[in-house]
């Protein structure tokens, strides 16, 4: 879609978001209630099939307007597998499949496919216990489970979500299609996902401890005018533009580059910089506003609970890095500043 049409649907969406993922259905998640009518409404708007084509019954947009989106769910801490279904869409849609309605999430790891059955086991799927399909890339083959033939052990994550490992045993398949990416390259698409939701909880994060810094007074003036707060502050700052510019650099060369293998470099570096990011921008803001930035009524920790999370989802930093450094290594040593600055699609050979 054209850059006006996606600004217009950002716009409607953040309202949508702002009206319908308040406080209390975050909190009602985390205690094992499932949305259901927010979720119903998510796709009446179209949101998970954002980047379907419109033949296929999806709205016809790319990956940026998916990642676009995704990171505008990340600022609203939007409970519910829409990263991961709109993510599965994708990939159902590029194998030649058509994506069906409801809650869908990837499961990527060790799995192998034999004919048309499944076998093996992924520990922290998000939203495991609530999807009603599974989506994984085995060998060559992208495969769709549904949830009758997977076992789902509950594992909720530190953000209350219902994650789980999901094991199957010569689970049949609903679908079975040339994989459009190899395993490898979707992992990175779901690490460019994540990147994207972490900048806009990074982002959140940012407004609500200046806005907390303006109001709270303390000896007569706000807190903002103290120097050590400042110095917080500045430093939150750069974390979180840092993580944020980093992600909407891979999200482009992704969108730019194709879905088989554009930006992996940026998206390489873009995860590994948001996750090493999260646990500084998690505690300088928590410092920052002191103890009610620690209370449960407070809504800070849905977004830096949610960082913790995303943090290790889809690779941390530190698989990253070494991703990042082996590819220099092999390189040498002559190739790394060219590699870096020749091209926005550049990576070590």
């Amino acid at each position: 879609m054209d850059r006006e049409t996606r600004d217009m649907l950002l716009e409607t969406a953040d309202r949508f978001f702002t009206d319908r993922c308040g406080r209390e259905i975050v909190n009602n998640v985390e205690k094992g209630a499932w949305p259901a009518e927010l979720w119903q409404a998510i796709e009446e708007m179209g949101l998970p099939h954002i980047a379907v084509p419109e033949e296929k019954g999806g709205s016809g947009g790319t990956m940026a307007d998916m990642l676009a989106l995704l990171r505008l769910a990340g600022s609203h801490a939007v409970p519910v597998p829409l990263a991961e279904t709109a993510l599965a869409n994708l990939l159902i849609a590029a194998a030649g499949g058509e994506p069906k309605a409801g809650p869908a999430t990837l499961a990527l790891g060790a799995l192998s496919l034999s004919g048309r059955r499944v076998t093996g086991r992924v520990e922290r799927v998000p939203f495991a216990m609530v999807a009603d399909r599974f989506v994984t890339v085995a060998g060559d083959k992208l495969a769709v489970v549904g949830k009758g033939g997977a076992r789902c052990e509950a594992t909720p994550s530190h953000a209350g979500e219902p994650y789980g490992t999901v094991t199957l045993d010569g689970t049949a398949v609903e679908f079975v299609g040339d994989a459009p990416v190899s395993a490898e390259r979707a992992v990175e698409l779901a690490a460019v996902m994540r990147a994207m939701q972490m900048a806009g909880a990074a982002d959140k994060v940012l407004a609500i401890a200046v806005e907390y810094s303006k109001q709270r007074v303390q000896f007569g003036r706000p807190i903002s005018t103290f120097q050590a707060i400042q110095h917080m502050l500045a430093e939150l700052a750069s974390c979180v533009a840092a993580t944020i510019a980093s992600a909407e650099a891979a999200a482009r060369d992704a969108d730019e580059g194709g879905l088989v293998d554009g930006g992996r470099f940026s998206i390489a570096a873009a995860k590994s910089q948001a996750s090493e990011f999260a646990h500084r921008i998690a505690a300088i803001s928590h410092q920052s506003m002191g103890a009610m930035g620690f209370t449960h009524e407070h809504v800070l920790h849905h977004y830096t609970r949610r960082l913790w999370v995303w943090r290790r989802d889809f690779g941390s930093e530190s698989f990253w890095g070494e991703k990042i450094g082996s590819a220099c290594a092999k390189a040498g040593p002559q190739a790394l500043w060219a590699s870096m600055t020749a091209s926005r699609y550049a990576q070590p050979a």
